[in-house]
């Protein structure tokens, strides 16, 4: 998807209610084929009516979605079938049947209207490229996450982007007034004022679309010209504001959600004003409010124009592609934050030699380093812990029925990181947990990256949340109740993962951790491989091992002492906790 066309459904300019949006998404592609078939009918028996009908619902149920970006309607444009392309097929066929009337007057009506999807169908063609054309000089835009206001430049861009990215209520309107027209002007007798006006009318529709096309160029032509007008202010004021510190995000398309958002209440917490400098439009979209600016930033130039004179340090996230158009400039100190501490591979990158420090959750993300072969020395490490944590409930919980969270990780980009159980023994833990531990609720939180690339992890997903659903009496699937990552960390008795940040972050409330061991190592080489799993409970891919895992978690819990120990080393000792380690490291780097 383009990036224009990402920023535009990042903040969708339009009025539509998002809840009415979804609905109709969901609809989509149900009321699409319908109609098409009612058209074909409508065609075929000679029923304009019928045929209007059928395109009103169906154009209506078009543009209301539009603002959604169902997974009906990316599906449909994955195959070729485009906004434009739907419409010009359900208007050939409503002309279809306007023209098989045996009316004197039916052949010029159907040629009116189809002279008004014509002149529809070519100013929709220019809107995409109006949108690519304004793009490519586009400003620094400030971007509001979650938000229906939006600045006012950013939101005359949004405006150009959106009439290329959907379908536009302008040429709902005109076709459907031409359709009106045609439908009743079939029945007027030719060659009389009645027929005539029918075409006046239809001319006028063709007309309008054309005007409304220049009105569009006008537009996207405006905002080319008045590029530097529009991103004066913006610098100038985010100089006024004086922010010290930049976070970098430069991400996989759509992982802030999950890589920017657990940092936003730590940044938010500083008492330095900072900056948000996003690279990707979709990464937007997916982003938690904050009170630090967000800009948005395609274009290595803009990352240079943001490098404000305030600005000491930049943050990072992630080991992207493109950190090196900031991290070359040597006036900042650069620093890799990372988004989550865990024994996978990616956490000990050789990468991580280009930037000046690391700040780490504890000792054992220090000591991945020389185990993985990279030498760092010690003095550019920085412990901070876990400050997204440090809000967790610590100790039991007061429920009745446990709750145990399966918590898998992301299914890996390729075969070294992929550490998942949710596709290997994800749906027979489930179901034999509801099957030998009646007292217990299931919660399951997928990884919200799996089931991109690999099929079987989005069959899983669905496998395990139709039987959740269907099970009820407590059981969860997290997502249905729009609950984060923190509200089930919280609630959960016991946590059932995988190599992941998530079961690095669950140590902090104490309660037990079962890690699934999917490769099928044994124990001795498990722990050796995975350190951090030495206070964890193992289950092996045919779930041997679970019995024993969820009667030590629900009675004696033997392995705690153990998982104590092992919080102090992965999650660092800070004795005025994480949020003011953080903070005080943030002060020292800015103020040097």
């Amino acid at each position: 998807m383009p990036e224009w066309e990402e920023l535009a459904r990042a903040a969708w300019p339009g009025r539509v209610p998002l809840g009415l949006a979804r609905w109709c998404g969901r609809a989509n592609l149900t009321v699409f084929t319908l109609s098409m078939l009612v058209l074909f009918i409508a065609a075929w028996a000679h029923l304009p009516w019928i045929a209007l009908g059928a395109w009103t619902v169906s154009g209506l149920v078009e543009w209301l979605s539009t603002r959604a970006d169902p997974p009906a309607s990316r599906l449909m444009d994955l195959v070729g079938l485009r906004p434009q392309l739907r419409a010009l097929l359900r208007s050939l066929l409503a002309a279809a049947a306007i023209f098989g009337g045996a009316l004197a007057n039916s052949a010029t009506a159907a040629m009116t209207y189809v002279t008004v999807v014509l002149a529809v169908q070519l100013a929709w063609v220019m809107q995409p490229i109006l949108a690519t054309w304004t793009s490519r000089t586009a400003p620094v835009l400030v971007f509001y996450p979650a938000s229906v206001r939006q600045p006012s430049a950013t939101l005359r861009h949004l405006r150009i982007y959106a009439r290329g990215a959907g379908t536009p209520v302008v040429f709902f309107l005109i076709e459907l007034v031409a359709l009106v027209d045609g439908a009743i002007a079939e029945f007027a007798p030719a060659q009389t004022n009645d027929s005539l006006l029918g075409v006046t009318v239809g001319m006028a529709m063709a007309e309008t679309a054309l005007l409304y096309a220049g009105w569009t160029a006008w537009q996207a032509y405006a905002a080319r010209r008045d590029v530097a007008k529009m991103g004066r202010p913006v610098i100038e004021k985010l100089t006024e504001l004086a922010p010290s510190f930049l976070v970098y995000i430069s991400l996989g398309a759509g992982q802030s959600k999950y890589i920017a958002n657990q940092w936003l209440s730590a940044l938010n917490a500083l008492t330095e004003n900072g900056l948000l400098l996003v690279r990707e439009a979709s990464q937007l979209a997916g982003l938690e409010q904050t009170r630090h600016p967000v800009v948005y930033a395609p274009t290595p130039r803009d990352v240079e124009r943001l490098i404000l004179p305030s600005i000491k340090v930049a943050f990072y996230l992630a080991f992207g592609e493109r950190n090196g158009q900031l991290q070359r400039d040597p006036r900042l100190k650069h620093v890799m934050l990372l988004h989550g501490d865990s024994d996978k591979a990616t956490s000990a990158n050789n990468l991580a030699r280009g930037v000046d420090e690391v700040w780490v959750a504890g000792q054992a993300a220090m000591d991945r380093y020389p185990a993985a072969g990279i030498d760092m020395p010690p003095e550019r490490f920085a412990v901070i812990g876990r400050p997204q944590v440090a809000e967790l409930p610590i100790g039991p919980t007061d429920h009745e029925h446990p709750i145990v969270l399966y918590a898998p990780t992301f299914e890996g980009y390729y075969d070294q990181t992929s550490y998942s159980s949710l596709d290997r023994m994800g749906v027979r833990l489930v179901r034999r947990l509801l099957r030998d531990y009646p007292d217990v609720r299931v919660w399951f939180r997928p990884h919200p990256a799996s089931g991109i690339s690999r099929p079987s992890m989005l069959t899983a997903i669905t496998e395990i949340s139709t039987i959740l659903r269907r099970a009820g009496k407590g059981h969860l699937v997290t997502a249905d109740e729009n609950l984060s990552l923190t509200d089930c960390l919280s609630n959960a008795d016991v946590l059932i993962s995988d190599i992941s940040s998530v079961a690095t972050d669950f140590l902090y409330t104490a309660r037990p951790i079962i890690t699934c061991n999917p490769r099928g190592l044994s124990a001795e080489e498990f722990v050796a491989t995975f350190p951090s799993q030495a206070s964890s409970y193992l289950i092996s891919p045919d779930l041997t091992g679970l019995d024993e895992a969820m009667a030590e978690a629900l009675g004696p819990d033997r392995l705690k002492p153990a998982r104590l120990e092992m919080k102090k080393h992965v999650l660092g000792d800070t004795p005025d906790g994480p949020q003011a380690a953080f903070q005080a490291h943030v002060t020292r780097v800015t103020q040097d």
